[in-house]
């Protein structure tokens, strides 16, 4: 009960839009171009939520959630040569989530870590290409206060923390108290590398980067429960700061159901 599985087979043409092409270095040191990446692969998904609930419908099913860790394991290994694969490699990705809720006064901690790693050489589209976000909604699966594709990695550590105080401190100030706004406060931390055979594998364009020793950071503190459906936060980027202030301090909006 609560074990799932998936596999699917995933071909891919990658084009580049911006540049002319991917740029190598061939055996000889110089550097080739080439117009596209072409990959393909089969994924394996396991996931287990014990216990987990769903509202069924007639072709779709929502899921309540449970009370216990929902684990997941992703492996994806590419098929060289198969539908014009060209690259050899496995990926392998664990996943942890959970609710914690030690005093009900105090609210509640979701949780989320992640680590995987790239087995074989891959150019920088394959590897785990960190998701950004630089628009002014508030996406609670990236990076909030990162640009797209500023930084890759073929093994990687992540962990988020979000932590809903359910109106605790809003709930004893009388006129906010009746608006029943809810503070929320995050954390997200990011570890990752590249190896030297695949920095070599291709040119990093000049905008991504490998991460060094510091992890990436960054923080939030927000209002939800705004209207039932509206969620505010102010977020900070910690480490790796850029030169202008708003690609370190920014607010973005959410939408969100609150029951």
């Amino acid at each position: 009960d609560g074990l799932s599985s998936r596999i699917s087979l995933v071909g891919r043409t990658i084009t580049p839009l911006a540049i002319n092409g991917y740029r190598y270095y061939k055996s000889d040191g110089s550097i080739a171009s080439k117009e596209n990446i072409k990959n393909t692969e089969i994924k394996i998904n396991v996931r287990f939520a014990f216990k987990e609930k769903f509202i069924n419908g007639d072709f779709r099913r929502v899921s309540l959630g449970t009370k216990w860790p929902v684990v997941q394991v992703n492996y994806s290994k590419s098929l060289p040569d198969a539908f014009r694969g060209e690259y050899d490699y496995q990926k392998v990705v664990f996943k942890l989530s959970d609710r914690i809720r030690l005093v009900s006064l105090l609210g509640y901690t979701d949780y989320t870590a992640e680590i995987g790693q790239i087995y074989g050489a891959v150019p920088y589209p394959l590897m785990e290409l960190h998701g950004g976000n630089e628009t002014y909604v508030y996406d609670e699966l990236s990076y909030n206060m990162m640009k797209y594709y500023e930084f890759a990695s073929d093994k990687y550590a992540a962990v988020g923390f979000f932590h809903h105080f359910e109106g605790l401190l809003f709930n004893k100030i009388p006129l906010i108290k009746k608006l029943k706004w809810r503070e929320v406060v995050t954390c997200k931390a990011l570890w990752g590398t590249v190896n030297d055979r695949n920095r070599r594998t291709m040119i990093f364009p000049s905008s991504l980067h490998a991460l060094g020793n510091e992890p990436y950071v960054e923080m939030s503190a927000g209002i939800e429960n705004i209207f039932k459906i509206f969620r505010v936060d102010a977020l900070w980027r910690t480490t790796y700061k850029r030169a202008g202030f708003f690609d370190n301090f920014g607010v973005k909006f959410g939408f969100q159901l609150a029951f």
